[in-house]
């Protein structure tokens, strides 16, 4: 009955294969067990080295103050004033600030201000120098300088270690006066850095 194999093979075939697909699956391989990396944590900040109330600096060196912003911490600039230049009463006039101001002569107070412990001080702004005359008084009035002879640089990329911008302001004073140092006198801060009460004991430039 040789018209009879073809079947019988057929058979057997359809068993083995149903054999192997019913077999289970394998389970997937387990991923390898990993470490949790170690906590790290910022290194604490060495303390600042503020310039003492009252100190008299020479035209040139550079006074370290504290300073932050409402998205900083309390970290610190460097405030140098670098020269003291004298201006003319045409000079004050092509500014337009007013006839009660007719008459005076201006002083530009430059002044640099540096980055002392890499904050993000982008959007902060110091002033709060002022120029101071020969006898140590004040001149007529003190402006924030806006002029091609005196003019504050924005501080946008101010956020590193090291970074500085040129700042300046304008004091005015009657002729034959002379405005020859200047001082800081910053107090908004001394809440958060103790013994840096500038306001009533302010640090001085002179030549």
């Amino acid at each position: 009955m040789p018209g009879r194999r073809p079947i019988v093979a057929a058979a057997a075939l359809a068993f083995a294969l149903s054999a192997c697909s019913s077999a289970p699956d394998a389970p997937p391989p387990s991923p390898a067990p990993t470490s949790a990396p170690p906590p790290t944590s910022a290194p604490a900040r060495k303390k600042i080295a503020y310039t003492k109330p009252g100190t008299m600096l020479k035209i040139g060196e550079k006074a370290v103050v504290p300073f932050t912003t409402d998205s900083s911490p309390v970290g610190a600039i460097g405030i140098t004033v670098t020269r003291i230049d004298r201006g003319t009463e045409a000079e004050l006039a092509r500014m337009n600030l007013g006839d009660d101001l007719t008459g005076l002569v201006p002083f530009y107070v430059q002044f640099t201000v540096s980055n002392e412990t890499g904050d993000d001080f982008s959007d902060g702004y110091a002033i709060q120098v002022t120029g101071l005359l020969k006898d140590g008084s004040k001149g007529r009035m003190g402006l924030t300088g806006d002029s091609p002879e005196c003019h504050s640089y924005a501080t946008v990329d101010f956020t590193a270690k090291g970074a500085t911008y040129r700042s300046c302001t304008m004091e005015l004073a009657v002729p034959g006066t002379t405005v020859t140092s200047a001082r800081y006198d910053n107090d908004s801060f001394a809440w958060l850095a103790k013994g840096t009460d500038y306001r009533e004991k302010p640090i001085v430039w002179q030549p």
